[in-house]
């Protein structure tokens, strides 16, 4: 091998490394220039799968890296054991600041919910953080006694955790069954069902539900003839036009109707009118009475003075009306001596 084939490898290998080196500050230079800020979180469950560099995403756009992984044991004079996980967030991030010098701007948001919580990355077992707005009242805050020295984030249990919990729940449940009389209770229910059976004389209730399908299918057929009977098409017909019939009278109804409503105030007017006639009569009632009354007495005085002459009238009167009767009763028997006058008195010549 010459000199000008090691010289292309040497050349070859060197512009490789350069390549390399450039191609990593190029891909790194934004993370020396941007500005991050430390947040810690305190976790009450494993965090296996968690290293330091892990990502920290907020709905599954990276946003940082894990910084710190221990207890807070190590930190804090504590009894609590917790886990402590320091990351680095970038500062223009989110709409509101998070660091130490700007603790209090990040207090508005974690009482809307902003958690931080362990997230599986696949299948693998890594795990990453991931933030989140959940809901504060199922998610509060662990209880610490200390003061953080940077930006506390507070965390959630992870769905992991969460999981496992209620797959304990429900084998727990499970366990307290009772399983032998579980079993035991369904035996005899099947028991009981069997000899249900055995008892019912299913033989006749067959027939009886044969029977029971052929006079439904009876019932249909004669039904069907009605429905499709000429007589109850008329009788529908007649029906309609009958319908027909009461609209048109309604409809002719109305007018009258109309009028006699529109001429009801009137007629109440004069009703009111004839009213108040009655009440000025009824007004003038005791006028009346106390002049009626004087003058029934003033008869019943002239009566009183006046008694004697009325009664010699009426005597007269009575004869006259005598007199009266016999001259009637004269005029029937004997006519002609009414007109001609007595008859001549008779002669004593003829007599003898």
């Amino acid at each position: 091998m010459g000199k000008l084939e090691y010289f292309k490898i040497g050349l070859f290998v060197i512009s490789a490394i350069l390549i390399a080196i450039l191609g990593v500050i190029a891909l790194g230079v934004g993370t020396i220039f941007q500005t991050k800020n430390l947040a810690e979180t305190y976790i009450e469950e494993s965090v296996q799968g968690l290293d330091v560099g892990s990502p920290v995403k907020f709905r599954g756009v990276l946003i940082g890296n894990v910084e710190q992984i221990t207890l807070t044991s190590v930190e804090y004079p504590t009894r609590r054991r917790y886990v402590l996980v320091r990351f680095g967030i970038s500062s223009d991030v989110f709409g509101f600041p998070v660091g130490d010098p700007m603790r209090k701007a990040l207090q508005d948001e974690l009482k809307s919910g902003f958690r931080v919580r362990l997230a599986a990355q696949g299948l693998t077992g890594v795990a990453y953080i991931e933030a989140d707005y959940l809901d504060p009242e199922r998610n509060p805050p662990l209880e610490i006694d200390w003061q953080p020295k940077h930006a506390y984030i507070p965390s959630a249990r992870s769905r992991i955790t969460q999981l496992s919990e209620a797959v304990e729940r429900i084998l727990h449940n499970v366990e307290q069954i009772n399983i032998p009389q579980l079993t035991a209770s369904v035996e005899k229910s099947l028991t009981a069902m069997t000899k249900l059976a055995e008892a019912a004389n299913l033989e006749r209730i067959g027939i009886q539900a044969n029977a029971l399908l052929s006079e439904l299918r009876d019932t249909n057929r004669q039904l069907r003839v009605v429905v499709n009977a000429p007589e109850l098409k008329s009788a529908l017909a007649d029906a309609a036009a009958a319908a027909s019939s009461a609209r048109q009278i309604l409809e002719r109804a109305d007018k009258p109707v109309t009028q006699l409503l529109a001429d009801l105030p009137r007629v109440s007017e004069s009703i009111s009118r004839v009213a108040m006639r009655l009440d000025s009569m009824s007004a003038d009632l005791p006028q009346t009475s106390a002049q009626l009354q004087q003058t029934l007495g003033q008869l019943n005085r002239l009566i009183t003075t006046q008694q004697q002459q009325i009664e010699a009238t009426l005597e007269n009167l009575r004869l006259v009306t005598e007199s009266m009767k016999e001259f009637s009763d004269e005029s029937l028997k004997y006519p002609s001596q009414v007109i001609f006058g007595a008859p001549p008195p008779r002669s004593e010549v003829f007599e003898r």
